[in-house]
């Protein structure tokens, strides 16, 4: 069965081999003279970092330092203000994931789960500074800052970090909402036509969902 595996995935990455060197000239006109070469290294580091963070291996700050500064400049030039801004967040989130998990408990890994109460508090605290940012965003459009989508920039700044906080503290509700703003940002940048960012939410779903799952035996 190993044998079979190895053979039919021998064959993809042929094929996937001879279709860049084939369209070779269009895939650097798409990385390079667009810009997208950022887009691509980020979410290269960002899948890395979720693969990490599901083993529970703290490796997966570091790997989320790389991919918050890398996107971090792909969002400013797409004109998604929010977004970089989001990645500095991270980088503080990573800083203190590194912290938190590297203290003397390290080998104890306790989960936690949110009352419903506390849950709704967090969505509707989510939704409120989404409206109120979505209000900022168009208030100083076209002078202090340039959104190309306010309320899409405004929704995706608050629901990815608000998870993001939630995981450096084991909270398992924390992969619930990633799921819903995957889903969301995935057909977002399908419309805007960043398909490396639609291919990265929507490869997050089921990493999601396996942190979750994974999660979940250890409450």
């Amino acid at each position: 069965m190993k044998k079979t595996n190895r053979f039919f995935l021998s064959i993809v990455l042929a094929q996937i081999l001879y279709l860049i060197i084939k369209d070779w000239d269009s895939i650097n006109y798409y990385l390079i003279n667009q810009n997208h070469i950022y887009e691509f290294l980020g979410v290269t580091f960002s899948i890395i970092y979720v693969i990490l963070s599901i083993k529970q291996n703290k490796l997966c700050w570091p790997a989320l330092i790389v991919a918050a500064s890398l996107n971090g400049y792909a969002f400013y030039l797409i004109n998604l203000p929010l977004q970089s801004i989001m990645q500095l967040f991270f980088i503080v989130v990573a800083i203190s994931g590194w912290i938190s998990w590297n203290k003397k408990e390290e080998n104890i890994f306790i989960v936690k789960s949110l009352s419903n109460k506390n849950l709704t508090f967090w969505i509707l605290f989510g939704l409120i500074l989404t409206i109120e940012l979505n209000y900022i965003l168009n208030y100083f459009q076209g002078t202090l800052i340039e959104s190309g989508y306010p309320f899409f920039d405004s929704l995706m700044f608050m629901f990815n970090i608000i998870p993001m906080y939630m995981t450096t503290k084991k909270i398992i509700q924390s992969w619930v909402i990633f799921i819903v703003i995957d889903i969301i940002s995935g057909f977002f940048y399908l419309y805007t036509g960043d398909y490396f960012y639609c291919f990265l939410f929507f490869f997050y779903i089921p990493f999601a969902t396996y942190g979750y799952l994974s999660w979940k035996k250890h409450l």
